[in-house]
């Protein structure tokens, strides 16, 4: 598998096949997966804005084609591009509630998981209600930072 740097152009062939809204933003880096000349795979990264933490990074969306799912191309893909993140010197993360992610983050040693739960009280707390729309408010997600094991 080869990994490349794209466009957010890209996402016009993957978004179809993703369960949550079909927007990406524009300041997105994208990097695509190809496989026997194919391109298969596509993640999406946007920088995390923190109060404290001024260098995270944060998938932003992962797909791959449904013909080559379950073969590891999108950990794969995650993982090099998380290296890329990493050697660069930022922090790299996703938040998702796929259970064959959270299985696969849970036995890897360079996945730790940081949050559990539902975001919703979190943005009550905070008052950004006008999120709501735009993440998975009501679904129970884990978020995981990569960090290579030593």
């Amino acid at each position: 598998m080869d990994v490349f740097k794209t466009s957010t152009e890209t996402w016009k062939f993957f978004r179809k096949y993703h369960y949550l809204n079909h927007d990406l933003n524009n300041s997105a880096q994208c990097y695509v997966a190809e496989w026997e000349g194919k391109i298969v795979g596509f993640i999406a990264i946007l920088h995390f804005p923190h109060p404290s933490e001024k260098k995270w990074k944060n998938v932003s969306r992962l797909v791959v084609l449904p013909d080559y799912q379950g073969v590891g191309i999108g950990v794969a893909l995650l993982e090099v591009v998380g290296r890329i993140y990493l050697k660069q010197g930022f922090r790299y993360k996703i938040v998702t509630s796929n259970p064959v992610l959270c299985y696969y983050f849970n036995k890897s040693d360079n996945w730790k998981c940081i949050r559990q739960g539902r975001v919703r009280k979190v943005l009550q707390e905070s008052g950004m209600t006008g999120l709501n729309k735009t993440i998975s408010i009501n679904r129970l997600t884990t978020s995981w930072e990569y960090k290579l094991s030593k």
